[in-house]
């Protein structure tokens, strides 16, 4: 602040000392001035490019072709407001849906003399002479309709003993895409954003949207709703006894151990719903006849446990085998 202090008080001394370089620079500054105001009160004419921009396009279509994004404008105008203009920012918005179609070309088209009151509104202080193109034409083919699963990439980064309680859920799990044939004809899935977080220990819902491989593919759906629920577990460990399947009558078993440590996560608030009951541990009869050794592999029946334990391991994974 002290410096921009300093330096305005040099300039003010410098253009009030009366000096032959302080005349000198007045009379130019004052003439650079007179220049500009001479100039820009002139009229000109010159061309403005004025951006459109498509919208409500018809999703079941493409268009064949990529359209204007912008009409040449020739106007007439002050040279002030030339100046104003390459600090404006505007565009239109043309409404495909409104459009009216040319059947004999096959396209929408678009008038611009139709709009000219409206962008005369917009180009305010100048006057309008031409419009390039008169008219505009869109083509459009149409798209092969497929219905495919929505999938969501997750990075998920769980705090200490959290794990995610249940899959995640996905809604819409499935989606109808719009697209050339030669593009949906292969496609079986659309992937959203990746669903990513650290130090995670509350339920996630969250919106993501889905990403599509090729701007000719589009939906209604653009992005899904995402739900993980989260929870704090414990790792139990029981003793199970090992069950003897297909061993036959008159065959009196004796396998060392006879028991295994297994282990498992669970949730805090189920843990009191899994019991030893819920889990069968077994060695199969079957296998010794056809190895013929005293060494049997100790199985665990994936489809018996509750599917509200996770990480399930045992020890020892095999026994011997000893025929009394």
């Amino acid at each position: 602040m002290e410096m921009l202090k300093n330096l305005f008080n040099r300039i003010k001394d410098f253009f009030t000392s009366g000096s032959e370089r302080s005349v000198v620079t007045i009379c130019f500054l004052l003439s650079t001035l007179f220049w500009v105001l001479i100039k820009f009160s002139k009229e000109y004419t010159y061309y403005i490019d004025y951006p459109i921009e498509f919208v409500n396009q018809p999703i079941e279509k493409y268009l064949k072709e990529k359209p204007l994004t912008s009409l040449k404008i020739k106007v007439k105008g002050f040279g002030f407001n030339f100046l104003k203009e390459t600090f404006t920012s505007r565009n239109m918005d043309l409404d495909v849906s409104k459009l009216a179609y040319h059947s004999a070309k096959e396209s929408y088209y678009w008038l611009t003399e139709s709009n000219l009151s409206e962008m005369a509104i917009k180009l305010k202080g100048f006057s309008i002479i031409e419009i390039e193109p008169d008219t505009l034409f869109l083509t459009y083919s149409n798209k092969t309709k497929k219905r495919v699963l929505v999938k969501v990439p997750i990075d998920l980064e769980f705090s200490e003993n959290y794990i995610e309680y249940s899959s995640l859920k996905i809604q819409p799990s499935e989606i109808d895409v719009f697209g050339p044939s030669h593009l949906i004809d292969t496609l079986s899935v659309v992937f959203t954003k990746s669903l990513t977080a650290k130090d995670v220990k509350y339920d996630i819902e969250e919106e993501l949207p889905i990403l599509f491989a090729n701007e000719l593919i589009s939906s209604r759906d653009l992005s899904v709703t995402v739900k993980q629920e989260v929870e704090r577990f414990t790792q139990i460990n029981k003793v199970i006894p090992i069950k003897l399947k297909n061993f036959p009558k008159g065959i009196d078993p004796y396998i060392i151990p006879s028991e295994v440590v297994l282990s498992f996560w669970v949730a805090m608030r189920d843990v009191d719903k899994v019991s030893e009951a819920d889990f069968y541990v077994y060695c199969d009869y079957n296998e010794f006849v056809k190895s013929n050794s005293s060494v049997l592999n100790v199985f665990l029946d994936d489809d018996k446990y509750p599917s509200i334990v996770k990480r399930v391991k045992y020890s020892p994974t095999t026994v011997e085998f000893v025929d009394i």
